[in-house]
């Protein structure tokens, strides 16, 4: 896998190019643009630490890709721990969702990244933290699924959406939209106190994405705490 920037008027392109075809699914999943034999995203040059933010991508995007991939293992543990640990008394609100939220129940799920939903107010704050670790800037969506969304990989790849939007929520709730955010839970690891939607979302979710070897794994779980 080869890893190239180029200008484009006022925009960087960080482009992946010359990678084996098992990745091409990945980037796809990752809402890369396919152009000619590449695959990009297109950020403003202006954007703050760029030039920080393309080394750190440069010298790990094939290692994330490939745990996106399930192609190597991925150290979700580690990365949520470093990011509970960073954040811890900075006042930043956050909360934790995806399959990691149930991990940390004791449900064995296989995350391949780490979903922490923020304000967006503090986005400042986490380029401020992670400093060094940021491998997709966290930018405006445009009216995308949730107001802003960037990348950091520490250990694994862990994904900042902030603000998510009514839309994630229609037909139903799920674990990542305004009704979560509205009714979380709260659960100790590590001890850390972390904040987490309720189970039944990440049913729905789960259910709406067609994943039924997690959802027996949920109901099962559910099953077992009412008894």
């Amino acid at each position: 896998m080869k890893i190239t920037f180029e200008e484009y008027g006022e925009n960087i392109l960080f482009k992946v190019h010359d990678f084996e075809s098992k990745y091409e699914d990945v980037l796809k999943m990752c809402f890369y643009q396919a152009v000619g034999n590449c695959y990009l995203k297109i950020y403003p040059k202006k954007l703050k630490n760029i030039e920080q933010i393309q080394k750190h991508y440069y010298n790990n995007a094939e290692k994330m890709f490939s745990q996106l991939g399930y192609f190597s293992p991925v150290p979700w543990e580690e990365a949520l721990y470093e990011f509970v640990k960073k954040v811890n008394g900075k006042g930043i609100g956050w909360w934790l969702t995806g399959s990691c939220a149930a991990c940390i129940r004791g449900i064995k799920l296989n995350p391949h990244d780490v979903d922490i939903m923020i304000n967006s107010k503090d986005v400042d704050r986490i380029n401020d933290v992670f400093d060094g670790y940021i491998i997709e800037p966290i930018v405006d969506t445009n009216g995308w699924l949730t107001k802003d969304f960037g990348v950091i990989f520490l250990h694994a790849r862990i994904d900042i959406a902030s603000d998510p939007l009514a839309c994630l929520d229609d037909p139903e709730p799920v674990d990542c939209g305004p009704y979560a955010r509205a009714n979380l839970e709260e659960i100790t690891w590590r001890g850390y106190v972390i904040k987490v939607p309720p189970l039944e979302l990440q049913l729905n979710v789960n259910r709406r994405r067609g994943r039924l070897d997690r959802v027996k794994l949920i109901e099962e779980y559910i099953k077992n705490q009412s008894k």
